[in-house]
């Protein structure tokens, strides 16, 4: 009998200790991913400017500051299961009363009306897009990423570059889509050198083909996948990350360049200026996350190294020494006449 009585108390104590953590206490613990994400400001001119970027969780977004873009937590949060028990308040209840009202009988008069039909409103189909940029990054380096191209899109864009030189495109979420570019034609052969990796991707999306330029150098034109219909969806955002280097100069357009047009970017707007269509570098809006510096590019040094190394291949002699040497044969002509 006692044994029975040192139960029941044992048990009340074990059965409120459940409910209450039933009613307060999540039978899970959550935790919420944490990261910093720092807004850069909108609408800047970044030319002369260049960010270097972190493999580890160092990358950029650019966007257009007439975009505002939705950022959304790639992490899904799951809410703690806890049941709360209410108290019962019952509702007054209050019956109408029946009654029927006869209503005189008015017929009505239907006038037809004319038949509209609205126009069916979508958002127009673009005939291709063009990425164009500069990048610096370690030597013979396997980069899974260099930029991914609408990145919340149904359909983005992502490019990457393997050690061998051959660009890797991919036109889906999960990279079942992919096509390999390798630029090994030369196009034009006076392109100036810089220090940068001069990159420019076109794809047409009417006759779903693809090309790509570096430097001098172009693939040839390759269909796309047979089973992607890519449409580009025109979101101007284009995000850097997973790669050690530099990047400077990204502009967007929405259509597939043309040669010229390739050819003046890849020599610094020699011919005419540039400027993206879809994103220009020269009013452009940007946000950073984990470890990204913006400071000036290092190109000036490069051009005044150059330019020192060009007057030094260039050098004549003196135009006095040569006078003096015609001088000297003069004169010495003259002695043998005498």
């Amino acid at each position: 009998m006692k044994s029975v009585l040192l139960y029941v108390p044992m048990a009340m104590v074990v059965m409120s200790t459940l409910v209450g953590l039933t009613a307060t206490t999540p039978w899970f613990r959550t935790t919420t991913p944490t990261w910093t994400t720092t807004a850069g400001a909108s609408g800047l001119n970044l030319n002369g400017k260049m960010f270097t970027l972190s493999v580890n969780g160092g990358g950029v977004s650019f966007y257009s500051p007439y975009f505002s873009p939705t950022t959304s937590s790639p992490y899904t949060t799951r809410r703690p299961y806890y049941t709360t028990t209410r108290p019962y308040t019952p509702q007054p209840t209050t019956r109408r009363p029946y009654y029927t009202t006869t209503r005189p009988y008015t017929p009505r008069t239907t006038t037809p009306r004319p038949t509209t039909t609205r126009p069916w409103t979508t958002a127009p189909t673009t005939r291709g897009v063009s990425v164009c940029l500069r990048y610096m990054s370690d030597f013979q380096t396997d980069i899974r990423s260099i930029f991914t191209l609408s990145p919340s899109s149904r359909q983005p864009l992502q490019m990457g570059v393997s050690a061998s030189g051959s660009y890797r495109l991919s036109f889906d979420r999960y990279g079942y889509y992919n096509l390999n570019l390798k630029p090994y034609k030369t196009f034009w052969a006076n392109i100036r050198l810089e220090i940068w990796t001069r990159v420019c991707l076109t794809v047409d999306t009417m006759k779903n083909v693809a090309q790509l330029f570096s430097d001098s150098s172009m693939s040839i034109r390759k269909m796309l996948p047979t089973d992607v219909q890519y449409v580009w969806s025109g979101e101007p955002v284009i995000d850097f990350s997973g790669f050690d280097g530099q990047v400077t100069d990204v502009q967007i357009w929405d259509y597939s360049l043309k040669y010229r047009e390739v050819l003046n970017y890849m020599n610094s707007g020699r011919y005419s200026s540039y400027s993206g269509s879809a994103l220009t570098w020269s009013y452009i809006s940007y946000s950073l996350r984990g470890k990204v510096l913006l400071e000036d590019v290092y190109e000036r040094q490069w051009q005044d190294q150059q330019l020192i190394q060009s007057k030094k291949k260039n050098m004549r002699q003196p135009k006095g020494e040569k006078k003096s040497r015609e001088f000297f044969n003069l004169s010495e002509s003259k002695r043998e006449q005498l």
